[in-house]
């Protein structure tokens, strides 16, 4: 299942974050998240285009979304 964070200000933007967790983060971090596509004005259209990553990734459920920090 696709996991969102949602943010009730209208003029949130959202991004889709690919999240790494433990060793793979680096740094001595447990988790870290990259941005992969974004930003997007709406909550729908991050959400979509986070599913097609995911179907394109072999269902990979790393990708998130959540409001752009940028």
């Amino acid at each position: 299942m696709l996991r969102k964070i949602i943010d009730t200000d209208s003029n949130t933007r959202y991004g889709v974050y690919y999240t790494v967790y433990g060793s793979l983060a680096g740094d001595d971090q447990l988790v870290r998240s990259y941005l992969w596509a974004g930003p997007y004005d709406d909550m729908k259209t991050a959400v979509n285009k986070a599913q097609e990553l995911r179907h394109s990734h072999q269902e990979d459920a790393s990708f998130l979304v959540k409001p752009y920090v940028g």
